[in-house]
């Protein structure tokens, strides 16, 4: 068990680190993305204005309010076949390292599932005895139980 918890608590502790800075990123990163597209929202709509009216003057307007009308559409599908197409590379690459981590994380308990069968078949008598003594104390006091649920509670705030 010790075995297990030195090699858990710090992968966890890294792992919920790792989450925060990577969640506050992202909130940096999605507000900095908002007020960026917000102002180009604006210079778009300036933009597709100032063409419409130079071109209401040599055409006609209905026919200049189709061609910004077209010129938008397809910069907006153009915009959105790229972020697609990058938002798709970035999900096959996150799969794969959550398949590499899931690999390794296996190969890890498997293991010690080894490592603890081994000690479980050279001490199988021990090793029952004293599962059968923790089982019988822990179903028959509630106050072994209620000390026992609190260690396992400050083992966990300990690792965060």
């Amino acid at each position: 068990m010790n075995y297990l918890l030195n090699i858990v608590g710090p992968l966890a502790k890294a792992e919920i680190r790792s989450a925060k800075d990577s969640a506050a990123r992202l909130g940096v990163r999605v507000a900095g993305y908002v007020v960026a597209g917000g102002v180009a929202s604006i210079g778009l709509v300036f933009l597709a204005i100032a063409g419409y009216l130079g071109l209401a003057r040599r055409i006609p307007a209905p026919d200049a309010a189709l061609i910004v009308a077209a010129v938008a559409l397809l910069l907006a599908a153009a915009i959105g076949v790229g972020v697609w197409a990058i938002t798709q590379r970035k999900a096959v690459r996150i799969q794969n390292q959550r398949s590499a981590a899931a690999a390794a994380t296996a190969a890890e308990l498997q293991l010690l599932q080894a490592e603890l069968e081994l000690a479980l078949h050279k001490n199988a008598k021990a090793g029952t005895l004293g599962m059968l003594a923790a089982g019988v104390a822990l179903g028959a006091s509630p106050a072994l139980r209620r000390d026992a649920t609190g260690l396992l509670r400050d083992l966990l705030r300990q690792m965060r």
